[in-house]
Formats: C-alpha cells, sequence, structure tokens
C-alpha cells in the first residue's frame, strides 16, 4: 500500500464521523416531556370544568372556528386558512378541562393545536365519446381532475397562540355555562379538510376540488325505471 492510501483511509474516516454527528435528530427524539412547557399547553381557572370547556367553546366561536365536539370536558373545533400562495392549511384544537384541587369550582384547561397543510394535485382524466356515422368511431376527451392532498401534519407549540386562547377563555368565563351531560353534543364526523364539499363541473374538462382519495358510488338505479 503506497502512502498515499494511508493518507486517504484516515481522512475518509474522519469524515464519516463528521457526517454522521451533522445528520438532524428525528422529531421525536427532541421531545424530552420538560416541565417548563406544560405552562404553554394548559392554564388554571377558578370554575368548574364545565364552565370552563364552555368558555372555551365560546372563544373558538368568537374567532370562526367551526365546532366539531362540544362535551362537558372536552370540545374540539377546525378552522380553514389560505395564503397568498392558494396554499391551504388548517388548524384544529382540542381543548380537554379536568378538575383543579377537591372542592369542585378549580379547573385546569389543557389546549392542543395541529396544523395540517394541503397542496394541489392534479390528475389526468381521459372520457370516450360514441358518435355513429356510417360506422362507430370512439373520440378521446380529455379533462383533468385538482385534488387537495395533505403534505404534512405538526403540532402548534408558539406561546403566543396559545395565550392568546387561554386569554379569550378568561374573557367568556363569567359568561359560559356547565352543560349537563345529557345535553352534550358531539359531531361524529371528523374534521373536514378545505376540499370537501366542492363539486365536480358540469362540462367536460373543467376542474373539480374533492379531497384526495374520496370516491362516491352512485345508487343502484330500481328495476323497471325509464
Amino acid at each position: 500500500m503506497n502512502k498515499a492510501s494511508f493518507v486517504a483511509l484516515p481522512c475518509a474516516a474522519a469524515l464519516a464521523v463528521l457526517a454522521g454527528c451533522s445528520s438532524p435528530k428525528a422529531a421525536y427524539e427532541q421531545e424530552n416531556f420538560a416541565q417548563s412547557t406544560t405552562n404553554t399547553f394548559s392554564r388554571k381557572y377558578e370554575a368548574p370544568p364545565g364552565r370552563a370547556c364552555d368558555a372555551g367553546r365560546r372563544a373558538l366561536l368568537s374567532q370562526g372556528y367551526n365546532i366539531d365536539k362540544a362535551q362537558t370536558d372536552t370540545v374540539a373545533g377546525h378552522k380553514n386558512f389560505q395564503d397568498e400562495d392558494k396554499a391551504n392549511t388548517q388548524i384544529t384544537v382540542t381543548i380537554n378541562c379536568t378538575a383543579e384541587g377537591g372542592d369542585g369550582k378549580h379547573s385546569l384547561v389543557f389546549a392542543n393545536a395541529v396544523q395540517d397543510d394541503f397542496s394541489m394535485k392534479k390528475s389526468a382524466s381521459s372520457a370516450s365519446v360514441g358518435v355513429s356515422v356510417l360506422g362507430a368511431v370512439s373520440l378521446p376527451v380529455g379533462s383533468s381532475d385538482d385534488s387537495l392532498v395533505k403534505t404534512s401534519s405538526l403540532t402548534v407549540t408558539r406561546e403566543a397562540f396559545y395565550g392568546g386562547f387561554f386569554d379569550l377563555l378568561q374573557h367568556y368565563l363569567p359568561q359560559a355555562q356547565e352543560v349537563p351531560a345529557a345535553q352534550a353534543t358531539t359531531q361524529q364526523q371528523p374534521a373536514a379538510n378545505p376540499a370537501q364539499g366542492a363539486q365536480a363541473g358540469d362540462a367536460a374538462g373543467s376542474t373539480s376540488l374533492s379531497p384526495a382519495n374520496t370516491g362516491v358510488t352512485p345508487p343502484a338505479r330500481p328495476s323497471g325505471a325509464n
């Protein structure tokens, strides 16, 4: 082995070590359950859990959130956003209200917000038209469908976001009422993504906006129908 080989081997090993040290950690490896973060996601209130959750529901409604779940100890709602670049984002906020102390007059409210990002995905499709002129002729008619596809999902950790929500919850606390368990309502359908409810165009080649990987099968036609 020549002298150049002896020099190259240590250099290659050093580069490999440096590359391993510089590789970023996975997101879950940065989770350490530090007590310093508890103030970000929770706050104490002088009110029973039912009243605290009702105040949280009012706070979400006042900011344009659609309520997906409203129970005595849990409230969830979502809101859709679109920026100047037509990028679609959905924020889902979930709050849980638990009793604090043994007097039933204090509660600890936990809040969690998840941001889902969506992007437009184009997919080509084709159809055929039969023309009967001295025979059958099939003419291809091209069309394209656009659908929103979820590209990322992450938990919101910005302290100002939760601080503003908790302050607004405190604002609505005097008017809040504890809803009895029998009157608590829950919507079973999950929060709709920004593409839900869009309708396909009538003309060939029109663009439709629908959630990704969603299909609707038409009902069977009754026998004997014209």
